[in-house]
């Protein structure tokens, strides 16, 4: 019996199935079928059955599953308490992170918590995925927050096993059209793409797949307003450029309410915006975390459960 194992069968107990867990957990399902069969084996029990409502507990695996979240919650508890990497009161870290204003604003709420620290060493980055996975294997980086869409998560995959790092989700999210607060099109119906095109777009001009391909893809509907953009590699930029010129628009990760009343923009939920994305943590291993990591990952969910809402 290993922790992981537990952390499967209780994810197990709560999505149904091993397909489903497999999904939210990101390992595959022989891997988590495997250690069904380990702990059914070391403890002589039946855990599941299967029935036309997907995985259900035994009345001992309900016992079981109980008792392995009190185990975990445990664990979690003697890691928060007595952090084996951390010396004294110092914190240093360095993490990337997409362009993404829920996880600047995570960093800094994070950093309120450590402030009184008596030695304060924090690097964070903003850079595509590509950047941020090297950061973590040849520049000593402790965490990697990544940004991929749902059609390319293969490739971000592969590289990460590839390079024998481990990740979990944060976020899943679609777009939202940002502008400024008191641009008609904060307000205006749109039915398609086609509306936007009188407008200006920016975005960020260096998406890459982890093969080296940019991601402008010019035949697809979100790119057919091509011709008119601005391409902006720095956040601070883009806020600028949304209130100060008329008729600009940008589509985002969903940004925090305070983050859009300091700068007068406002942000849409398009229906027929249809590029579904995911943030996802990665790092060098889930045992190498110290303290100071999960704090700010800790963080760093509570912030994307927030924008989300």
């Amino acid at each position: 019996m290993n922790i992981t194992e537990l952390r499967y069968i209780i994810e197990i107990a709560q999505c149904g199935s091993v397909s489903a867990a497999s999904k939210r957990l990101y390992v595959a399902q022989p891997n988590i079928s495997k250690a069904i069969r380990n702990l059914e084996e070391e403890y002589q029990i039946q855990l599941f059955v299967r029935t036309a409502r997907g995985m259900v507990p035994t009345r001992e695996g309900q016992q079981f599953i109980a008792q392995a979240r009190q185990v975990i919650q445990e664990i979690e508890g003697l890691n928060r308490k007595f952090p084996g990497n951390k010396k004294g009161t110092d914190v240093e870290m360095k993490i990337s992170i997409p362009r993404a204003s829920y996880a600047s604003y995570a960093f800094g709420k994070y950093v309120e918590q450590v402030r009184d620290a008596e030695e304060l060493r924090l690097h964070i980055r903003e850079c595509n995925s590509v950047q941020a996975l090297d950061n973590l294997t040849k520049k000593h980086y402790n965490l990697a927050l990544i940004r991929m869409e749902d059609k390319y998560e293969e490739y971000y995959y592969s590289i990460i096993h590839l390079r024998g790092l481990e990740y979990e989700k944060i976020m899943d999210f679609q777009y939202r059209l940002v502008v400024n607060e008191n641009d008609p099109l904060a307000t205006k119906k749109l039915n398609g793409y086609e509306d936007l095109e009188p407008y200006i777009e920016l975005i960020h001009g260096d998406s890459r797949l982890p093969n080296g391909e940019y991601l402008d893809i010019k035949e697809t509907p979100e790119n057919q307003n091509a011709h008119r953009r601005i391409h902006v590699y720095e956040r601070g930029n883009q806020f600028m450029l949304l209130k100060d010129i008329p008729g600009t628009y940008m589509w985002v990760s969903p940004i925090p309410e305070e983050l859009l009343r300091r700068n007068g923009l406002a942000q849409r939920k398009i229906e027929w915006q249809q590029r579904r994305m995911k943030d996802v943590m990665v790092y060098p291993g889930r045992k190498f975390l110290g303290e100071d990591e999960r704090e700010f990952i800790r963080q760093l969910k509570k912030e994307a459960i927030e924008v989300s809402k």
